[in-house]
């Protein structure tokens, strides 16, 4: 393989690739022009260089041989001065904390948790929660278990909670009365026992 050929090859920007035989070499002239330099919004980052996006306050890069490295911003809430935009979670005033949808817990900004199906989080003392992301499933039949928010796949149809019914199928019940697909009723004689026309 010709990593130079391909430009599959890690050499920065002002160094030659040459290629050898199982690899390749960056070959750099001497000189100021070797420099691994990295070129950044149209200007030169030097060789070694840190800075903060200016679009991402919260991102951190670093220009090594040529090339840009950019990650999140570590929080060290230690540090008096750690930014509370970028971690949340070391701003410990009281006015920045949430209450929980019940009212019984409290919350530090940056927390995250569940509560009815919703993914929340607190970011400087208000609550934002959004649906949670179930994965998606490959199968015919699916139920969402008690106390779960995401269905899972299961074989028996009588179980299912995405059979669609069509309305003009109907079924007898035990005591022969006509039920439409999809009606659910309780048993005569025992108000404890649901019943679901499933025909399809």
């Amino acid at each position: 393989i010709d990593e130079c050929a391909l430009k599959t090859h890690t050499c920065w920007n002002d160094s030659a690739c040459v290629n050898l035989a199982g690899g390749f070499d960056c070959l750099c002239p001497s000189g100021p022009s070797c420099t691994g330099d990295c070129l950044h919004e149209g200007g030169f980052k030097r060789n070694g260089q840190v800075w903060t996006l200016r679009e991402d306050r919260c991102s951190v890069c670093s220009c090594k041989d040529g090339k840009i490295l950019c990650r999140r911003t570590a929080c060290d809430c230690e540090n008096p001065s750690a930014d509370l935009f970028c971690c949340p979670e070391c701003d410990t005033r009281v006015t920045s904390q949430c209450l929980d949808q019940t009212g019984h817990k409290l919350y530090r900004s940056g927390d995250n948790w569940t509560y009815s199906c919703q993914q929340c989080r607190c970011l400087e003392g208000e609550v934002d929660c959004w649906p949670l992301l179930c994965p998606n499933l490959n199968c015919e039949y699916t139920a969402i278990s008690e106390g779960e928010c995401c269905p899972r796949c299961i074989s028996d149809p009588c179980l299912a909670d995405n059979i669609t019914y069509d309305i003009r199928k109907t079924c007898l019940d035990g005591y022969g009365i006509t039920r439409l697909s999809g009606a659910v009723w309780t048993m005569v004689g025992s108000p404890c026992t649901t019943c679901k026309c499933k025909v399809r």
